[in-house]
């Protein structure tokens, strides 16, 4: 098949190009610079330059693609709203309305859990789950829009989204912020890690990317884990061995810290601070909202099997 993919330089973008390639895919993808286009052809996939704000320019060359998968989405979780707005949600409408333009047969959105995230846990909850009026990040509620634009479009192209948890394996930056928190005194515990939490390893978000090529219904949602749920303190405990790091036992309850980081995002806002927060809603959330999801559909439906056990995406981080 002929497939083209956005944010192919990422970290879900590296190992799916990889992916489709051996699958004997023709896979182009778009590069936004020179760095991201060596990044691409190393990989074995065709580029096109450009962003996600010109589409016009190179909408042509989605003409004859089979598929197209649209990963990119911004790595930073805290700037302006319309940053956000125009990155995530106009630039999904934009690119869907070009492939639909050029005939694309099928057209795979990466989602994100945080479109369900407010204040409220989300534990053995599925797709039929309702949107939260307002999610608690701006990245969440463009990724909604984003989700939105994506189920009421009109086109005879199918439509499907898949909504991923915390991706994690080699190459995520994660462990690397951890690290320095640590190490500058800014890590603490929320509710002493006790919270439950669901992952998904980017392989086995690949293979939901990949089986969602060939299958799945139109304008149907997917979440996908790694069918594993595990606490903060035992998910993070096993990077931090990785790493070497012995973390703190500073603790707060989030009774504490959630009514903080609503204060301390309202004083950003107000006094236009262009810094990150030491404190965000988003980022509590992370860590202390509790998640556990119910993946029945996506197993029935696109026949999903996780192929990476947390032990062995450790053994690779920890090997790397």
């Amino acid at each position: 098949m002929n497939i083209f993919v956005t944010g192919g330089s990422g970290f879900v973008g590296k190992r799916l190009i990889k992916r489709l390639i051996s699958d004997n895919n023709h896979v182009t993808a778009l590069a936004r610079s020179d760095s991201s286009g060596r990044t691409i052809e190393q990989l074995g996939a065709k580029i096109i330059k450009g962003n996600l704000e010109n589409i016009s320019d190179w909408e042509a060359h989605l003409a004859g693609q089979d598929i197209v998968i649209h990963c990119a989405a911004p790595v930073e979780f805290w700037r302006s709203w319309e940053k956000f707005y125009q990155e995530i949600t106009l630039a999904t409408k934009n690119l869907l309305i070009s492939a639909s333009k050029m005939n694309v047969k099928r057209f795979i959105y990466i989602s994100s859990e945080s479109v369900l995230q407010d204040e409220l846990p989300l534990i053995d909850i599925d797709e039929t789950y309702p949107y939260p009026a307002e999610p608690n990040s701006y990245y969440g509620k463009a990724k909604k829009l984003a989700e939105e634009e994506i189920l009421n479009f009109p086109t005879e192209m199918k439509c499907i989204i898949l909504r991923p948890t915390y991706v994690w394996g080699k190459g995520d930056k994660t462990p690397q912020t951890l690290e320095t928190k640590v190490k500058s005194g800014q890590f603490l515990w929320i509710d002493n890690g006790e919270c439950l939490i669901e992952t998904v390893h980017v392989d086995n978000l690949v293979e939901a990317i990949s089986l969602a090529c060939v299958k799945g219904e139109n304008k149907e949602i997917y979440i996908v884990t790694d069918d594993d749920p595990i606490t903060v303190r035992d998910y993070f405990t096993q990077i931090f061995k990785i790493k070497g790091i012995n973390p703190p036992n500073t603790n707060l309850p989030s009774l504490i810290v959630n009514p903080l980081a609503s204060l301390v995002e309202s004083i950003w806002k107000l006094l236009n601070i262009k810094s990150t927060p030491p404190l965000s809603r988003f980022e509590i959330s992370f860590v202390a909202m509790p998640r556990k999801y119910n993946i029945s559909k996506i197993k029935q439906a696109l026949g999903y099997k996780p192929i990476m056990t947390r032990k062995m995406g450790l053994q690779e981080m920890m090997n790397s």
